[in-house]
Parts: C-alpha cells; sequence; structure tokens
C-alpha cells in the first residue's frame, strides 16, 4: 500500500486529480486571480523565510561533517545551493516583494536537487520533499 494518499488513492492518482481539476482553470478569468493569489502565499517570505533560515544554518555543519564522505561534485552542488538559499533570504529580507527573484532564486536552488536529507529533517515542520 502507498502511504501518504487521500481516501485510498495513490498520491500518483491524488496528483492526477488536482492537475486535472487545475487544467481550463487559466481560461477562467475568475480562476486567475485564486492562481496568483494562492502562488503568492507559497512564494510568500512569511511561508518559506523560516524552514529557508533554518536550511542556512544547518548546512555549513553539515558540509563541515560531511564533506570528506561525499562526491565533489556532490559538495559542490551542495555548496551552490547554500549560496541560493541565501540568496532568497537576502531578497526577503531586503525586497520582500520580490516575487519574480524568488521564483528564479527557487528555479536554480531546484536545479541544485534534493538537499542532503539531513538538511530537511525537521525543516518547516517535518514537511517531506519527494523526488518526484
Amino acid at each position: 500500500p502507498q502511504s501518504g494518499g487521500v481516501a485510498g488513492l495513490s498520491e500518483e492518482e491524488v496528483m492526477k486529480q488536482f492537475t486535472e481539476s487545475l487544467a481550463g482553470m487559466d481560461k477562467d478569468p475568475n480562476m486567475e486571480g485564486v492562481m496568483e493569489s494562492m502562488m503568492g502565499q507559497l512564494l510568500s517570505k512569511d511561508f518559506l523565510h523560516e524552514p529557508l533560515t533554518e536550511m542556512s544554518r544547518k548546512y555549513p555543519p553539515w558540509l563541515a561533517e560531511n564533506e570528506s564522505k561525499i562526491p565533489a561534485e556532490d559538495r559542490d552542488r551542495y555548496k551552490k545551493q547554500l549560496g541560493v538559499i541565501n540568496q532568497i533570504i537576502r531578497v526577503y529580507d531586503e525586497t520582500p516583494d520580490n516575487t519574480e527573484r524568488v521564483v528564479v532564486l527557487l528555479q536554480e536552488m531546484q536545479a541544485c536537487g534534493q538537499p542532503p536529507p539531513e538538511i530537511m529533517k525537521d525543516v518547516g515542520g517535518g514537511v517531506e520533499l519527494d523526488d518526484e
């Protein structure tokens, strides 16, 4: 049995239904504002600043402890990711309404792949981010 499903549905089925329900909403003028508002909330400083700050605090000691144990490619990727996280925090601190810049930086962060599981543990109330 797959975990994380709703009403006996797998996560994939739930996401498929969610995606299907979103399809076509872009043509509904009433939904445009709803979607913008939802994205604004998800990208807001209130929502992301604390978990990113927590990751930023956890990364340096983790890197120091694990640098010699991980491949150079991963080490470089993690260091780049930490740099991007710090840039996002700076944007939130200096220009919290600059959503476009936050989106670009979040995409850069995502391009670095998943952070180490030890960094993600307990960040943002224990929300798990999957590779999928």
